[in-house]
């Protein structure tokens, strides 16, 4: 089940505690996630509408100069090239609610090849471990180690993995 404080989890490293401890940010997320249907919606008519949600939600809140309050105290401005990353961050959740299934595992596998999701790779490496095979995740790993700082993947990636 998507839950409002996933989303709020999802986001607060890159917004800050102020935004994702906005609750109705948080819940406009959590029920877009939870209105995604495989038979009607792909991942990436939900990305591109979580994108346009959290433009939107952010403008709403932010004003024009979408300058956003970290948890360091610092002030900074979240631009527009961001979005994709901030709504990746969010489709993990969603990703991490799938049931192991082989569909599943195939749909967020040409999902990950086509868009080169984080969310998508890391969710493939730490939930469909028993579809992916051995030198599939070795080359994921690899991508993830070499792409993404180790803050991003050090706590769930495997120590024969790095």
């Amino acid at each position: 089940m998507i839950e409002t404080w996933h989303i709020a989890e999802a986001l607060r490293p890159r917004l800050g505690s102020a935004l994702a401890e906005d609750r109705d940010l948080c819940e406009g997320a959590a029920a877009l996630l939870r209105a995604y249907a495989p038979y009607k919606d792909s991942f990436q008519s939900v990305a591109r509408r979580m994108e346009d949600y959290l433009f939107n939600a952010l403008y709403d809140r932010l004003g024009p100069g979408m300058s956003a309050r970290m948890d360091d105290g610092t002030s900074r401005r979240i631009r527009m090239n961001e979005l994709p990353d901030a709504a990746d961050d969010v489709m993990g959740v969603l990703f991490d609610s799938l049931n192991v299934y082989s569909v599943n595992y195939e749909t967020l596998h040409a999902y990950c090849m086509e868009t080169g999701s984080f969310s998508a790779l890391r969710t493939l490496y730490t939930r469909f471990e028993e579809l992916t095979p051995v030198g599939e995740r070795q080359v994921i790993a690899r991508v993830i180690r070499d792409n993404y700082p180790a803050s991003r993947w050090e706590s769930w990636m495997k120590e024969e993995s790095r």
